[in-house]
């Protein structure tokens, strides 16, 4: 996997943990939450695959990887602040 993402896929990754739907109409993806509609390139998907981000169901539908979800974990877990004493 491959862990740097460009500002855009970055973005499509945040839509998906927000709780956007990714959909498909005709030729075209969106991400879809209540009325909100985001346009989203097939080649940016295509990329989010290839780097591990996302996976490809046998149905057609994207989704976050498992992979992907415990690395956003971990990294996480890194930069949550400790109390500080003063």
């Amino acid at each position: 996997m491959k862990l740097k993402l460009t500002p855009t896929q970055n973005l499509c990754v945040g839509y998906l943990e927000s709780g956007f739907k990714l959909i498909q109409l005709g030729e075209q993806f969106y991400f879809i939450k209540g009325e909100r509609r985001q346009k989203v390139l097939p080649k940016t998907l295509d990329a989010l695959v290839n780097r591990g981000a996302l996976a490809h169901t046998e149905h057609g539908r994207y989704m976050l990887s498992d992979e992907f979800i415990e690395h956003r974990k971990r990294m996480r877990e890194m930069v949550e602040p400790k109390p500080v004493h003063h």
